[in-house]
Order: structure tokens, then sequence, then C-alpha cells
């Protein structure tokens, strides 16, 4: 009984101090264009770098389970970026989201992992993990920057609906690499592409399906209280999510972000008629702020203790710079040849907005969560830690401060 008591008061305790650093990194960060995420990592680094040389056993290691990541963690954070798009809005634009989120995803696979494949000298297929877990982009991060400057509808549109179905899109690409990297399976195109259609096109009826469901209840219930809306799009972003992947065995990030979408654009619809309280809604909101706020922050910190602890000696300087420049060239290659294809069927982008595509394509907490689920006997799990920890500090610093420079100087 003493050890369970000691365990709780260590796990109650450490909590505490988590919220501490992420509210602390949200405050003094306000005004600042590098995202309280970056320093969150950051703190999170220095953690596990104390830990490792002054041999705190006591102290937790925040090893996440990729079990609480993907079950428990990784809904949350789609549905709280998911509730935030105009469904309307979002299929003027289907043909840019899409492309940049299908093809975009499965080339920056490719041509981050190809390079790291080659100066790691490891088999193709383990840099292709790498590669799918950075093609993953961060809405939250560069919405905070949009938010000092006036920026047109579309082009917001476009970067949000990209950041986001990319985070699905990429979620399924990588649990398919993953599948051929630690199971061994053999590897066929033609199953390989089949699976990953599937999963994603099966995923989107599912999730207007129970979005639509919720916003009925919902609806019907008239209920004045934020408790309500809060417990029914919790049950919903959980039950979408746990059908498609356990049940259906499609892609849960997509329908968990339909689900979102098809939720609150019904209610949205509903309240055209009918006079509503817009303390709930202001209630959910901050709800779903503060979830996104706690399920980032702990990804983010997750991420930087465990890569703290790893000897940062055993990463080549070179896989280092190898991946950064990767990073920046399959954003280009992306965005520069996807536009090209787009104006060809009439859905032009201008050179100004794709150069904000390409500072914007922030890594974040998707990156992060897909790093943190690889197994820990995986031989090069240590390895990409340090990787993707590199390019997500250099998107959530370097790029913040081209972007705003960028953004400052030209008319967008």
């Amino acid at each position: 009984m003493h050890n369970n008591s000691h365990f709780i008061l260590m796990a109650i305790i450490s909590f505490c101090c988590l919220l501490a650093v992420f509210i602390i990194a949200k405050h003094y960060t306000k005004k600042s264009f590098i995202p309280s995420d970056a320093w969150i990592l950051i703190a999170g680094i220095i953690y596990g770098i104390t830990l490792k040389n002054f041999h705190l056993e006591s102290f937790p290691t925040f090893n996440l389970d990729p079990d609480i990541i993907v079950l428990v963690i990784l809904p949350l954070l789609i549905f709280s970026s998911g509730r935030l798009i105009n469904l309307k809005y979002l299929k003027s634009e289907s043909m840019t989201i899409g492309l940049f989120a299908t093809v975009g995803v499965i080339a920056t696979s490719f041509l981050i992992g190809l390079p790291i494949s080659w100066i790691l000298g490891i088999p193709l297929i383990h840099g292709l993990l790498i590669g799918a877990a950075a093609a993953a982009t961060d809405p939250a991060a560069v919405a905070s920057i949009f938010h000092n400057f006036t920026i047109p509808e579309r082009l917001s549109l476009v970067v949000e609906g990209e950041s986001l179905f990319n985070d699905g899109t990429t979620v399924v690409l990588f649990g398919l690499i993953g599948s051929l990297a630690f199971g061994g399976e053999v590897f066929n195109l033609t199953s390989s592409l089949a699976v990953f259609a599937w999963a994603i096109v099966a995923a989107l009826p599912l999730g207007v399906l129970i979005g639509w469901l919720g916003s009925f209840v919902a609806n019907h219930w008239q209920e004045k209280h934020v408790s309500y809306d809060i417990s029914i799009t919790l049950i919903i972003s959980y039950t979408a999510f746990l059908i498609a992947e356990d049940l259906l065995h499609v892609s849960g990030v997509i329908a968990v972000l339909m689900t979102a979408i098809t939720f609150y654009q019904c209610r949205d619809n509903k309240k055209e008629s009918v006079s509503e309280d817009k303390n709930i809604d202001n209630g959910v909101n901050d709800f779903w702020e503060y979830i996104a706020l706690i399920a980032n922050g702990i990804l983010f910190f997750g991420l930087g203790a465990t890569t703290g602890l790893h000897d940062f000696s055993e990463v080549p300087t070179t896989a280092v710079v190898v991946a950064v420049v990767s990073l920046v060239i399959a954003r280009c290659v992306v965005i520069y040849g996807g536009s090209g294809i787009l104006a060809i069927v009439g859905r032009k982008l201008s050179m100004q907005w794709q150069h904000v595509l390409v500072l914007g394509g922030l890594r974040g907490a998707v990156s992060a969560a897909l790093i943190l689920m690889i197994p820990h006997d995986y031989p090069h799990r240590g390895t990409f830690l340090c990787l993707i920890v590199a390019m997500i500090i250099f998107t959530l610093i370097i790029q913040p401060i081209m972007l705003k420079h960028y953004l400052k100087n030209n008319d967008i």
C-alpha cells in the first residue's frame, strides 16, 4: 500500500510540474513567433539530459506508452483541430488539399527517407519510416503565426486543411511502412496502394455518419449546459477512432477529422434557426483548446525527454544536416511541383502563396506522436528520435522567423 501511495503521489507531483511548464511556456510566448511547443520540446530535452547525467533515478523518465499516444492522445488532437474547419469552404479547396495530403505525403516520405537511409546505411524501408513521420505538418503552429497578419481566407483554409488531412494520410502511411519495417512483411505495390486508398476513403463516410449522429442527439436534446456538448464531442471522437481502427481497420485519424467537421457543421446549421447560448459554445471551445494544450505539451515534452536520455554522439552530424535539408527540399518539391499540376487544372496558386505554404510547413505533435510510437526495441529508435527532434526544432524556430519576415514585407 505504501508503494502505491508513493507512486500516486509522484504521479500527481509530476503532472502538476508538467502543467506548470506548459502554462509558463504559453504565457511567455504569447507575442513570440516561435510557438510555445518549441520551448516545451527544449525543456523536455534539458530534463532528459539532466536525468541522464545526474542519474536521478527517482524522477520519472516520461517514456510514453505507444498505446496511450494512439488511443488516448491522437483522437483528442485531431478532433480539436478538425472542429475549426468549415465544411463548405473545405469542399471548394478539396482538389488542392487532396493533392498535397496524398501525393504530397507519399512524395515527402520518399524525398526524406531516401537520403536518410543512404547517409545512415540502413535499408530503404527504415528510412521511409522516419520520412513518413516527418511528413505530418502542424496547423496549430501556423495558425498562431497567421493570427498576427491579414491572410486571405482561401490561403488560410488551404494551409489548415492540408495540415489536417495530411496528418490522417501520414498516420496511414506510417502504419503501412511500419508493418513492413517491424513485421517483415513483403512489399507489394498494388496491395499497398489499395490498403492506403481504402484506409482513407472508407474512413470519410464513417466520420460523417458519427458526426451527424452526435449533432442529431445534441440538437434533439437542446440542453443548455456545457457538460452535454463536451461529453458528446468526447464520445464521438473516441467512438469514430475505435470503430475505424479496431473494427474496420481504416484511418481513425480521418474518421475523427470528418466527425469533428460534420458535427460542428450540423450544429452551426441548426443554430441559424434557434437562439443558442453563446456561453456554451465558448465553454466547449475553451475545453478543447485546453485539451489541445495538454496533449501537445505531453507529446513534445515526452519527445524531448526521451531524446535527452539518448546519447547524441551516436548520431552523425551529417545525418542531422541531411535530415533537415531533405525536409526543406521535400517541402519545396511538393508545394512548387504540386502547384504546377494544380495550375494545369485551373486551381492556380500565386507564387506568394506557394512561398507561404513552403514556410508554413511546420512539423509538430503528430510527427512527435508517430516517432514515439516506434517500439522501444527497434534498433534505430534513438537515432530517429534525434533526427525528428532536429527537424521539428528547425521548423518551429527557424521557419516561423522566416515566415514572419516574408509576410511582413510582401503583399499576400
